[in-house]
């Protein structure tokens, strides 16, 4: 690749990218791409946020997002089904928390950018 002095990219002298690195990438993307819509729900951002304060059971979750439990427990089955959230019985009850490394790192962002200044009064 040839900088130009007014810091353009000469076309010719760009390099095209190896069929190795383009399939890496490619199956890269598409590994993202299944993350981002498993979350791609404001039900299902919405339990991930929560979650992030530790373990909840359906009734908890559906209470804090102000959602029907059989709902709730639709985004979640779909969230456990893609490796996101890991489900543990204790008696009665099953307690729900983060899997996915992966998930809790994007919705730390997300909240930063999105909750954490709207929410602080709240």
């Amino acid at each position: 690749m040839v900088l130009e002095s007014d810091g353009s990219v000469e076309p010719e002298a760009m390099e095209a990218p190896d069929g190795d690195f383009l399939d890496a990438m490619r199956a890269a993307a598409l590994e993202a791409t299944k993350l981002l819509k498993s979350i791609g729900s404001p039900h299902r951002l919405m339990i991930l946020c929560l979650l992030m304060d530790g373990e909840k059971t359906v009734s908890e979750i559906s209470e804090a997002i102000g959602a029907q439990q059989s709902l709730t427990s639709q985004h979640l089955t779909r969230l456990r089904l893609h490796g996101l959230v890991a489900v543990e019985r204790r008696g009665q009850f099953a307690y729900y928390s983060i899997a996915d490394i992966a998930a809790r790192e994007i919705v730390e962002v997300l909240y930063r950018h999105y909750c954490a200044g709207k929410m602080a009064g709240v």
